[in-house]
């Protein structure tokens, strides 16, 4: 240790504790004064500020003294050492050269692993004391691990500090655990990280995920099957762990299931319709829009990257892809590739535990025209990338990024058929409460798909369809009393109503 610090004593000051502690700025000022001269007059104190930008701006949370402080620190016969983050120091060297020119700047740079191993391991005799548990060798390996790639608010070592601590509500009789450890992150984030093996439910899940999806939406086998089998690789631990779990880009016509696979993959894995982070790309068609999509939560909580850093494990749905501009699509090559994009403040946000969908319908006139000829999607579909390759709709470049290119072909009449059925158990289970219940003829079902059906837009009518024809009718049925708790009204094709 160097002579000139022998025998000295940091003391810590909590700039946001002493602006909460102030009734006024007068008393923060006189408090914060005292402070300095009784420091000054010890002589063997050295004060550490921290979060020292609160008391260099003004808003919430923060008062600026820097009239009261800049004398102090250009006279440098107290020892003070300011601590705040790089976007902060920024702010305040635009607003107040002077006061930055006073200051001697020291980058401190995030632990490394070994480093951050060691601060653990002297970290654990006073939580182990505080906590009343035990720690395992494993469980510092799985905080580093786990914090490194999930908790982004702060650096090492803290980060790694406060999951264990964390963890410690989670011991097992006492004892801190890897597991105790990933509960914490599974329970804050959402994000699955313990294995699969010994869960009977999600390997089951995993398994049979077509069937389950199938639940919800009519054929396109295909990318049912891909997006399954990346689920499968992500869990099992097969895949790569610096990129999404999958990237797919769906091409095909309007109304044909892009988005309902979306949804029907965030219901049946992810938890539920809200683990969608959805952004319509048609409202990015300018170059200056890319600030929108990685926007500071703060400023704004819909954008990607802020959505992202909320809900982790969940499915992006970027509908619409060919209508953004191409600098947007620049800025997402790095998710696409890496897992990772940094958001407007240069903080890295991890897509890793998402699956990444784009939809498009660029090349729809084409695939209505190749299926009108009977054509097999596995006829074509190669031959469509190419086309909107070279008439530069995407460059190859982009399209490579992802793991699967999928054509969606438009839905047949038993496949709207299928359709209908389901959209009558979403009626029925609307209905359950009031122990009513709808059924439908087979010549009921066809007639609504056949005029439920726009070649333009596939299948999307046949909400309003079902609406108008389904919904309308049980209602007057309910209201007129002709239908009691219990009953179950036949709609045949003569009650199908055709006028809007």
């Amino acid at each position: 240790m160097p002579t000139n610090l022998r025998f000295r004593q940091v003391i810590r000051l909590d700039a946001s504790a002493l602006i909460r502690a102030a009734r006024s700025r007068g008393e923060l000022e006189d408090v914060v004064q005292r402070l300095f001269v009784e420091a000054f007059r010890a002589k063997n104190i050295i004060l550490f500020l921290d979060d020292a930008q609160l008391f260099f701006e003004e808003g919430n949370g923060s008062v600026d003294l820097t009239s009261a402080l800049l004398p102090v620190l250009e006279g440098g016969r107290l020892r003070i050492f300011l601590a705040m983050d790089e976007q902060a120091y920024l702010r305040i060297a635009q607003r107040n050269p002077a006061l930055v020119s006073v200051l001697n700047r020291v980058n401190v740079a995030p632990a490394s692993e070994t480093d951050t191993m060691a601060v653990l391991q002297d970290q654990i005799i006073r939580l182990e004391s505080e906590y009343k548990v035990t720690y395992s060798f494993q469980s510092l390996k799985e905080a580093y691990r786990l914090s490194e790639r999930y908790q982004h608010d702060i650096a090492q070592p803290g980060r790694a500090v406060l999951l264990l601590e964390q963890a410690a509500r989670q011991a097992d009789h006492g004892f801190v655990t890897a597991q105790s450890v990933a509960a914490v992150i599974e329970q804050s984030s959402g994000v699955k990280v313990t294995p699969p093996a010994n869960d009977v439910v999600e390997r089951d899940k995993l398994l049979n995920m077509e069937d389950l999806i199938h639940e919800r939406m009519v054929n396109q086998s295909r990318a049912v099957r891909v997006v399954s089998d990346a689920l499968r690789r992500a869990r099992a631990g097969v895949r790569n762990e610096k990129r999404p779990i999958g990237t797919f880009l769906f091409l095909g016509p309007t109304g044909v299931g892009k988005t309902e696979l979306a949804k029907a993959l965030a219901t049946v894995y992810f938890g539920g319709e809200d683990r969608i982070v959805r952004i319509d790309l048609n409202e990015f068609v300018r170059a200056e829009d890319v600030s929108r999509l990685i926007t500071d939560g703060a400023n704004d909580p819909h954008g990607l990257t802020a959505s992202l850093l909320k809900q982790p494990f969940s499915v992006v749905l970027l509908d619409e892809i060919e209508k953004a501009h191409p600098q947007v699509l620049t800025t997402l090559l790095q998710m696409l590739d890496e897992g990772i994009l940094r958001d407007i403040n240069n903080r890295e946000v991890n897509f890793r535990d998402a699956i990444v969908i784009a939809t498009s319908n660029a090349g729809a006139e084409r695939i209505r025209q190749l299926i009108d000829e009977g054509k097999e999607l596995e006829q074509f579909e190669d031959s469509i990338i190419n086309e909107l390759i070279n008439g530069q709709q995407f460059r190859p470049e982009f399209l490579n990024r992802f793991d699967e290119i999928v054509v969606f072909r438009p839905l047949d009449k038993n496949e709207l058929g299928q359709v209908v059925q389901r959209m009558i158990t979403e009626v029925n289970s609307t209905l359950k409460t009031q122990k009513i219940q709808v059924e439908l003829t087979a010549e009921a079902v066809q007639k609504l798909a056949t005029i439920g059906y726009d070649p333009r837009l596939g299948a999307r009518p046949m909400r309003r369809m079902v609406q108008r024809s389904v919904e309308n009718y049980v209602a007057k049925r309910i209201l007129d009393g002709s239908v009691q708790p219990g009953q179950t009204i036949t709609i045949s094709e003569a009650d199908i109503q055709t006028e809007k």
